[in-house]
């Protein structure tokens, strides 16, 4: 007798449905998680953090902080995030714009960049690593009239020698 309405379900693949701009804000505290069996063949890219408790085979690039648990491993080209926390495996090249820690039984292999690199006791880390700011080119102001140091000068003699 009195039957509830029942929504039309959207077919989300039509060209209708394609058409339509949708618009969906991402925040940089926004979670993408990869769960323990899955596994991901190509380049990942997200916008806000990643936690990675499966596997990826690819690029990983992250806007926001990467996890990779006990169970989780990323292997591929490059891997770029603003801080990287490894609990599980990376086979990749790796900058971080902030900081790279790689706990207890976590595996680091490839080379870093980092403003900061944190490697506990038991971790395992094969690659070169450089951290800090990167620094910009100074540019020297040369001076063209150079004055010997004292020591150069030999008593009573005032003309200028070079030094030895």
């Amino acid at each position: 007798m009195f039957k509830p309405k029942s929504q039309k379900t959207a077919d989300v693949w039509s060209k209708e449905a394609a058409s339509v701009p949708t618009a969906t804000a991402v925040t940089p505290s926004a979670l993408t998680y990869i769960g323990a069996g899955s596994e991901v063949h190509g380049d990942l890219r997200t916008a806000g953090n990643l936690r990675v408790d499966g596997t990826i085979r690819g690029t990983v690039q992250v806007d926001g902080d990467l996890e990779v648990s006990s169970t989780g491993a990323i292997e591929g080209k490059q891997v770029n995030a603003r801080s990287v926390l490894v609990h599980g495996r990376i086979k990749a090249k790796v900058h971080a714009t902030e900081q790279l820690r790689i706990h207890g039984q976590g595996q680091v292999e490839g080379d870093v960049t980092a403003q900061s690199l944190d490697i506990e006791a038991g971790a395992h880390f094969t690659g070169y690593s450089r951290t800090g700011r990167a620094q910009e080119a100074e540019v020297l102001q040369l001076d063209h009239a150079v004055e010997a140091p004292e020591s150069a000068r030999t008593q009573g003699d005032d003309e200028i020698r070079p030094a030895v």
